[in-house]
């Protein structure tokens, strides 16, 4: 109608971080990070008019991206998402000035209701949990190091316990510096993840029945010139899982996990174990091998024993199923296998 202010676009309430912001974040790698933040530490974030989110990306060379209003992390409680992309040292002024906007977010409340001011802050960062192993440390050791050096622990969603499938939260809880701090080394170890990135897209509140995640590669820079081909590429050294080979088409998987994908994008990936690998991956009856393929959703398959690559004494497994269950099957049994001590090793 005449005279009316056109309408404001419809914003798809089903995501917090949609594929399409997602898929910038993405490409504005190599480092990322999401965390949840209040209504009122968004609001500070925003600006009058988004001049203060602007000003923030253009002063950090950062993509920040803000779930939209009225759209929540799932099971949090009301707490938005915000999701980052840049490089370390840019990525780690966004988290600073998020933090800084919570504390004001905070100590306006407090004025508001009379309240003394303290110097306490909430930090949570939402990771995908192949992540979390990064954080805790063997034994726990990574999070008892950050707690004497910030005075802050680190506390991790258990396993199962988050709505979102193969998301954790780190929470973080102290003075604001301290926070910071604890923070920035929670950032620095989880970027080690190299599925970081694909975690990106997030639902909102109730948007679990249209979610499937978009398929992302993984931040990489651009490769090598690569060397003429060979009739078989030199195994990897263990450890590496870098180095992806096709599973010979004769073998006869010992299989576990549904191979439903759930309607996501499926895809797979392969890598190689040694024998005392594999029996360490599968586990006393195959229950670690059903427990990361009911964890995770994905399919496992292992050659049998004898099958072995041509040419070496390796096994393949074959991860199967949409790209985030994938990511995150790999990441446990990849931990599963680095566990087990070489022969030659025990022998000195």
């Amino acid at each position: 109608m005449a005279g009316q202010p056109a309408k404001r676009a419809r914003v798809d309430s089903g995501y917090c971080i949609s594929p399409h912001h997602a898929g910038e974040l993405q490409r504005h790698g190599p480092r990322f990070l999401k965390m949840l933040v209040t209504n009122a530490t968004a609001g500070i974030l925003i600006g009058k008019g988004g001049s203060a989110l602007k000003d923030l990306e253009t002063n950090s060379g950062c993509c920040v991206k803000l779930s939209p209003s009225g759209t929540f992390y799932p099971g949090s409680g009301g707490y938005r998402v915000v999701g980052v992309s840049g490089h370390e040292d840019s990525v780690e002024q966004v988290l600073a000035s998020v933090l800084e906007a919570s504390f004001e977010a905070e100590r306006h409340i407090a004025q508001k209701e009379g309240r003394e001011v303290e110097d306490r802050v909430l930090a949570q960062v939402a990771m995908p949990f192949t992540s979390c192993g990064l954080v805790i440390g063997k034994s726990g050791a990574m999070q008892k190091e950050i707690g004497e050096k910030t005075g802050i622990m680190v506390k991790i969603t258990p396993q199962g316990q988050n709505v979102v499938p193969n998301e954790r939260i780190a929470t973080l809880q102290g003075s604001l510096g301290s926070v910071i701090a604890a923070a920035t080394q929670v950032f620095r170890l989880i970027q080690s993840d190299a599925s970081l990135g694909t975690h990106m897209e997030t639902p909102a509140e109730g948007g679990f029945a249209h979610f499937q995640p978009q398929v992302i590669e993984p931040w990489q820079p651009a490769p090598p010139p690569r060397a003429a081909a060979t009739p078989r590429a030199v195994p990897p050294p263990r450890g590496d899982w870098s180095a992806m080979v096709s599973p010979p088409a004769a073998a006869k998987p010992f299989n576990s996990g549904t191979g439903d994908f759930g309607g996501g994008t499926p895809c797979s990936i392969f890598f190689e174990v040694t024998d005392s690998e594999a029996a360490h991956i599968i586990g006393k009856a195959g229950s670690y091998l059903q427990m990361v393929c009911q964890d995770t959703g994905a399919k496992v398959q292992l050659t049998k024993r004898g099958e072995r690559v041509p040419g070496s004494d390796k096994r393949i497994v074959t991860v199967s199923g949409p790209i985030q269950t994938v990511h995150a099957a790999h990441g446990l049994l990849m931990q599963r296998a680095a566990e087990v001590v070489p022969q030659e090793q025990r022998a000195a």
